[in-house]
């Protein structure tokens, strides 16, 4: 896994451990803080994406925490058309 990637994948695993400790049942600015926290390390995972191929053929994505899954038919394709790369930056 490249230094991105690890440091991604601590940034997420903290934003989940914090977001752990709080509750939305407490007050307001609790739950809103829970939220995020947990609204952040999703999007931390999926910014920091690995792609394997299996010996039968088919591709599997990777997030940063090691939660992996196929790709669809559409990702395939977008991965193929953009040259091998997860996303288009301007």
């Amino acid at each position: 896994m490249s230094e991105h990637n690890q440091y991604v994948s601590k940034l997420a695993s903290k934003c989940q451990s914090t977001a752990r400790y709080l509750t939305y049942n407490d007050d307001a600015h609790q739950a809103d803080a829970k939220h995020l926290l947990r609204e952040a390390a999703c999007a931390l995972d999926g910014m920091a994406v690995r792609v394997r191929r299996k010996p039968w053929g088919r591709l599997m994505m990777i997030n940063a925490r090691g939660c992996q899954r196929l790709m669809t038919l559409r990702e395939r394709l977008a991965y193929w058309l953009l040259g091998k790369k997860l996303e288009i930056r301007p």
